[in-house]
């Protein structure tokens, strides 16, 4: 779940479409999950092009839109170092606080 916030609409996010990491969270998640970066990105990332720019976010599991770290009590297995957007888009905050933080992002992909 987000930091901060436990309403319906920011529990929701979890299932409509995983956070992106930035660049520097990739390695960090990986190693929490003590796995090689290449391994974790394989296993539980997916790779994305947008506007020319490379980016990764967590997996979604499979036959849903759900982020494949959303456990069975709705909690976050990777709570701790889950992506950037993750930490700073809330569901009830509405949609342009997420396009703005996806650009953030997108910027420091481009680099």
């Amino acid at each position: 779940m987000k930091k901060g916030c436990t309403c319906k609409k920011c529990q929701e996010c979890c299932t409509r479409e995983p956070g992106w990491f930035m660049p520097d969270e990739v390695e960090t998640t990986a190693r929490f999950l003590d796995l090689p970066e290449n391994e974790f990105i394989k296993k539980y990332c997916t790779e994305h092009i947008e506007d020319d720019v490379y980016a990764i976010s967590p997996a979604q599991k499979p036959g849903t839109t759900e982020c494949i770290f959303l456990n069975k009590k709705k909690e976050c297995d990777i709570h701790e170092v889950k992506p950037y957007e993750c930490r700073k888009v809330f569901g009830c905050e509405g949609p342009a606080r997420h396009r703005r933080m996806r650009e953030i992002i997108k910027k420091r992909w481009r680099k």
